[in-house]
């Protein structure tokens, strides 16, 4: 197993019980992509790394089991998850209800703080992608959702995206999805800013909604059924009634 010790601190924090550390450590690496979907993980040499014994080694990765990170396989050894498809699309659309859910709550009552912190992180994920740093403006994209999710003030729902999430992190590390539709998502980012700020929690919620699910299906190569395309079609309507987007139709209409 070839573990990029150089971009992770494998030292366990003393807070929390070893298993718990050394659960948010492995998960940390897969989220970074230290170790990649359907690596094998040798139970020896990831000890050592973690400096632990495999008593509580073995304890976290069975955590990490029942989240779905990990896949025990019998007599075959232990490896890092490597979702289907099915199972994307299954955790995209709870990604988006989620998501959505944390949108109209922070839409609710924005304050200046929450919407400038966001602000903040966009233009470092604009600076990052701007340098062709995709790996680094992947994480900030990915920590701007997160952020979402904290500012919604609902730590319930913050780990339930959290936890859920873990396999689209694992698929976006494997996948060239971000290195072709940056601008897209720039473009998303600036109008989830917009309706945060907005006041309007529905539409927030519904814009929310409509862009996970619309990028999560395309970036799969897959049609959204025909309960998620009415979401985006709605979507999709709401913004041609608006003013801006009557605006921006009639200037294509005299292009």
């Amino acid at each position: 197993m070839d573990l990029d010790v150089k971009t992770i601190d494998w030292a366990v924090q003393p807070q929390r019980s070893l298993p718990e550390a050394i659960a948010e450590r492995i998960t940390e690496a897969i989220r970074i992509g230290a170790l990649r979907p359907g690596e094998r993980i040798v139970e020896n040499t990831l000890a050592k790394e973690l400096k632990v014994s495999r008593g509580p080694l073995r304890e976290a990765l069975k955590s990490l089991e029942a989240n779905h990170l990990i896949e025990i396989r019998r007599s075959r050894g232990t490896y890092v998850a490597e979702p289907t498809h099915t199972q994307l699309q299954a955790m995209i659309s709870v990604r988006a209800a989620l998501e959505g859910w944390a949108a109209r709550l922070v839409a609710a009552s924005p304050t200046p703080e929450a919407i400038s912190e966001l602000e903040r992180q966009h233009k470092a994920i604009r600076r990052e992608a701007a340098n062709g740093e995709t790996d680094r403006w992947r994480d900030l994209d990915w920590n701007f959702h997160e952020t979402v999710c904290r500012l919604s003030g609902n730590a319930f729902l913050l780990n339930a995206w959290r936890q859920h999430s873990n396999l689209i992190r694992l698929f976006l590390h494997s996948h060239d999805a971000y290195h072709r539709n940056v601008q897209s998502v720039l473009n998303n980012h600036e109008a989830f800013i917009k309706v945060l700020s907005s006041k309007k929690p529905d539409e927030a919620e519904r814009v929310f909604r409509a862009a996970i699910l619309k990028s999560g299906y395309a970036g799969l190569n897959a049609e959204l059924p025909v309960a998620f395309s009415t979401i985006v079609e709605s979507d999709r309507s709401h913004r041609c009634r608006s003013p801006t987007g009557n605006a921006v139709t009639r200037k294509k209409k005299m292009r």
